[in-house]
């Protein structure tokens, strides 16, 4: 009889343990951008148009509270976007730069169910361009004559946006702005910029 009765309470208490809520979830994340270059004050006019691309990554999240909460959430995601280039009389120079995004995400929300949590968000990122291909590229070292570091390959940026969880899913949406220029040599404040949608799953 001992014995059911401390694996009767032993259930109990693993039961409660489990059922509350841990404060670190584990997940992976994917979605579509519209992340595009921009040139701003100096260099040649030309139009840069946002084509759509992804995202895919993994997240860890930490959040504290209950009805009003706040969680830090960071991220390792790899992003691919497009931009097409139209210079005067000249259209569609395609650019297509592939970075590793490390974003680290603040978010305030109110807990208005067990399962539903709207939140606002702000981050600070740090990005690696790993490739970057395309006629805009091309066009720009027509003759060979660019350095390798022509393009920088780090930067850093700023984000902000708002989403909400939804039982184990989480979406989001947020615009993101790098704050120091790619360098070239014609296009002197060369910026990466654009909105972002994602859709991920946490554990």
């Amino acid at each position: 009889m001992k014995k059911i009765i401390l694996l009767f309470l032993l259930t109990i208490l693993i039961s409660v343990v489990y059922s509350q809520k841990r404060p670190w979830r584990f997940g992976v994340k994917g979605g579509v951008n519209y992340i595009h270059l921009e040139n701003y004050g100096k260099g040649y006019y030309s139009d840069f148009d946002a084509k759509p691309g992804w995202t895919l990554g993994i997240i860890a999240e930490y959040t504290k509270g209950s009805f009003f909460n706040y969680s830090i959430a960071p991220e390792v995601i790899v992003t691919q976007s497009y931009t097409l280039v139209d210079f005067i009389y000249v259209t569609d120079f395609s650019a297509n730069i592939q970075t590793i995004d490390i974003p680290v995400n603040v978010r305030a929300g109110l807990r208005l169910s067990k399962i539903f949590r709207p939140y606002l968000l702000g981050n600070i990122y740090i990005s690696y361009i790993y490739n970057n291909v395309g006629e805009f590229f091309d066009l720009l070292d027509a003759e060979n004559s660019l350095p390798e570091n022509s393009i920088r390959k780090f930067y850093y940026g700023l984000s902000a946006g708002m989403g909400f969880d939804l039982w184990k899913f989480e979406v989001e949406g947020r615009y993101r702005w790098n704050l120091n220029k790619i360098n070239t040599d014609d296009y002197e404040s060369l910026r990466q910029m654009g909105l972002e949608l994602s859709v991920g799953i946490l554990f």
